[in-house]
């Protein structure tokens, strides 16, 4: 499959997993601002994994622009990857229903989770078959810990002491996800 072809289909799926949520909230029974009080919360958990996803799919696409070669694997990854993407707007409306509940956020963690895993195993991959990215190795290998390290801390203070501590987690990854950007920028070219 030629490069261009996969990046667009990912790009299709994407959108739509990142917009879908937002057909999910149900329509306030009043009009006044206390009425939008319960849906607070399923905006707010809307709203940071959208951005969360919207960085990552930056950063993907920082790499894609400089690969020359997307194989196989790489496409399989990335299409495991879209499946746990998919369950996003499921869990921002189970999240966004029972935010302090264990079992939503600890779902909602485990989807994080295996999505930054596939994004990892996507990038070792897209600069192990294309050597002008080697620059990057280091800088997205410690984005990458950090970026896992932060979700991780986040899941078992969720899982133990303080559920929404998940999201807490994926706040604070999305933002270095976005300094991240910048800096990747600079060493791949």
């Amino acid at each position: 499959m030629k490069k261009d072809r996969f990046v667009a289909f990912f790009d299709a799926i994407m959108a739509i997993i990142m917009t879908i949520a937002v057909l999910e909230f149900a329509v306030p029974n009043g009009a006044r601002w206390s009425d939008l009080n319960e849906l607070a919360f399923q905006v707010v958990v809307y709203a940071l994994s959208f951005f969360w996803l919207g960085m990552m799919w930056v950063n993907i696409h920082n790499l894609w622009n400089y690969a020359d070669y997307i194989s196989r694997p790489v496409i399989v990854v990335n299409i495991v990857m879209l499946f746990f993407s998919s369950m996003i707007p499921f869990l921002v409306i189970y999240v966004g229903r029972f935010s302090d509940e264990l079992v939503p956020q600890m779902l909602y963690g485990i989807d994080v989770i295996c999505i930054s895993i596939c994004n990892h195993i996507s990038s070792e991959l897209l600069i192990k078959e294309n050597p002008q990215l080697k620059g990057a190795v280091k800088a997205l290998r410690l984005i990458d810990a950090t970026d896992m390290g932060i979700k991780l801390l986040g899941f078992v203070i969720g899982m133990t002491v303080y559920p929404p501590a998940v999201m807490f987690s994926v706040f604070i990854a999305a933002v270095i996800l976005l300094l991240s950007f910048f800096m990747m920028k600079k060493r791949i070219r």
